[in-house]
Parts: C-alpha cells; structure tokens; sequence
C-alpha cells in the first residue's frame, strides 16, 4: 500500500503571512492540529500545534510554580491589573504574529508512490505527527499517523480474513 492510498487530498494551507490569530482560528473549528503553509502554490513550511504552544511560551511570562507557593501566585495576580493589562497587550502582539515567523520551517516530506511502511518509519524517526506529500515541491496531500495506522489495522484485517478461508 502506498502513501497516495491513505493520504488526504482535502487539504487545509496557510500563507505565510496568515496570523497566529488566523491559525487558532482554523485549527479550532477545523478540528485540525497541523497544515501546510504554502506560497506560491510550493511548500513554505509547516504549522503545527507545537508550533503555536512554543510562540504562546516565548510571548507569556515564566511562573515557576515549583519556587512560589500558590497562594502567592493567586496574590501576585490579584495585586497588580497593569500586569494583567500587559500580559493581555503580549498575548495580542503574539495574535499578530504571521506564520512565516513561527513555522517549521523546511518539514519532512515524502512523496505519494513511497510504501505506508517507510512512511511510518519516516514518522518515527522524525518524530512528527504528519508529513506533507509533495512532487516537485507541490502539495498533494498531508500523510499522518493516524492515516497510516488506518492503514495497517484495514490489511490486518484483510489479512485475518484471508487466513480464516
């Protein structure tokens, strides 16, 4: 079975230049954790929701919960309204960020005709959830983990059934 057989062809694409904002959009009522961004009808890149958590992370203040206890963190937050004011103004600023800016940048890709079984192997070894299909550096689908595990659970059923005749 091949990657063409399992991949998703109705896909969901950024720009580079679409927002963090954009992105939380789509990922939410998409119900999607990752896409292609793509420019120029090439890839571009990658987003994914780690992505987004690593921007979130960088824009957000650190709290080190293990040395303040939490009832001082309940007073250092109810203390001061300009520090929520300013967290606010960071996490707007974050909103405003364009995908270029964050994304993964050169992801993993493979092509449709390579075997599910190299294609899991490929997952494996990068430790991704999904990699872009691509020919000639045009995206044709997305291929992830849950395809390829489809994948397989569907021959080991056909399998079973061939062995039970």
């Amino acid at each position: 079975m091949k990657v063409k057989d399992v991949m998703s062809t109705k896909l969901i694409t950024f720009k580079p230049e679409d927002t963090l904002h954009e992105a939380l959009q789509v990922f939410t009522s998409k119900g999607i954790s990752g896409a292609p961004v793509v420019k120029d009808g090439k890839l571009a890149g990658l987003i994914t929701e780690l992505d987004v958590i690593k921007v979130i992370d960088i824009y957000t203040p650190k709290v080190h919960f293990t040395s303040m206890p939490h009832f001082f963190l309940v007073l250092a937050g109810l203390k001061s309204r300009k520090k929520a004011t300013e967290l606010k103004k960071k996490i707007m600023a974050a909103s405003k960020l364009q995908i270029q800016d964050f994304m993964t940048q050169d992801p993993v890709t493979i092509e449709e005709d390579v075997d599910i079984m190299e294609a899991a192997r490929i997952i494996d070894t990068y430790k991704v959830n999904r990699i872009p299909v691509v020919e000639k550096g045009k995206v044709r689908g997305i291929v992830t983990r849950n395809d390829i595990i489809k994948a397989v659970a569907r021959l080991d059923t056909m399998l079973t059934e061939r062995r039970k005749k």
